[in-house]
């Protein structure tokens, strides 16, 4: 009979030894009410894919019960990575709310002035799929052949275009593209606005292809090339193409009109509409002479 009350007296004492164990290791963790920590707060509103810098928040010590999950306290957390959401002004810097994944980084990659322009490409227009984001491509517009005489003539209308992505994929951290990026349907290359005007042209009336550049090579060792596209004779000319300046103003009648009692002038055709793509500009076929690149 002793035994089982020195037992239940022992079990006793270790239950209560137990739970005061427990209730002192949690009331460790618990911060003090009036605890204060620092937090980076926003001093502005930062608008997404911004890149954060010093001068969009400030540090400021906050009570620990209102700090929220995952606030910054340290200004190297935040300088450098990019806003994934909006963040308005006064709001706690969370991680969040932040991060350096460059699926979010396109417009950021961008130089100002540039635009990008994606081009549909397979296996064989992407050099078997090895093209990766950052390199430099040159991009050969091949014109569709004529029902008659000798085929196009392929010609590199742009030389040492970035490479901003492929497919979707803005960056490889790896040497080798994965199965996904070497399969994917589009590159997008990064051009002025008026080349990307005439990428756009030259893609829905040629075919084209990338070739690959050495890192190593300058990128003006050689000059652009000229794009002929002939339709065929009789038919409808080629598509409208972006204006490259002001309409030319027509004189009024009497300055510099036709003679009076002169016979009417014969318009000059050409036999085939054509149209001329040297860099990025579209050149007169009946000028005289071109401009060089």
């Amino acid at each position: 009979m002793n035994v089982r009350r020195t037992t239940l007296l022992i079990a006793s004492i270790l239950a209560v030894g137990t739970g005061w164990l427990t209730l002192t290791y949690l009331s460790s963790l618990r911060p003090p009410s009036g605890e204060q920590r620092a937090v980076l707060i926003a001093a502005q509103d930062i608008a997404p894919r911004e890149r954060i810098t010093e001068a969009m928040f400030t540090k400021q010590m906050r009570a620990t019960a209102s700090l929220e999950p995952g606030a910054l306290a340290e200004p190297n957390q935040a300088v450098g990575s990019l806003a994934l959401i909006t963040i308005p002004a006064g709001s706690q810097l969370t991680a969040s709310e932040i991060g350096t994944n460059v699926a979010f980084a396109l417009p950021v990659r961008l130089q100002p002035g540039m635009r990008a322009v994606s081009i549909p490409v397979d296996r064989v227009k992407d050099v078997s799929g090895l093209i990766q984001p950052g390199d430099r491509v040159d991009v050969i517009a091949i014109p569709p052949s004529k029902s008659s005489g000798p085929p196009p003539k392929a010609v590199t209308i742009f030389r040492a275009v970035r490479v901003l992505s492929v497919g979707t994929a803005l960056e490889n951290p790896s040497a080798t593209p994965s199965p996904a990026e070497q399969d994917a349907a589009t590159v997008t290359l990064e051009v002025t606005p008026g080349q990307a005007d005439l990428l756009a042209w030259a893609d829905a009336n040629s075919t084209l292809r990338l070739a690959l550049r050495s890192p190593r090579e300058a990128p003006r060792t050689e000059p652009v090339e000229q794009l002929t596209l002939a339709g065929g004779g009789g038919g409808p000319g080629p598509e409208p193409i972006p204006s490259l300046g002001p309409p030319i103003p027509v004189p009024p009648p009497g300055l510099g009109g036709p003679v009076a009692g002169a016979p009417p002038a014969t318009p000059r055709r050409l036999a085939a509409p054509v149209e001329l793509i040297v860099g990025d500009q579209v050149v007169d076929p009946g000028s005289a002479t071109a401009p060089n690149k």
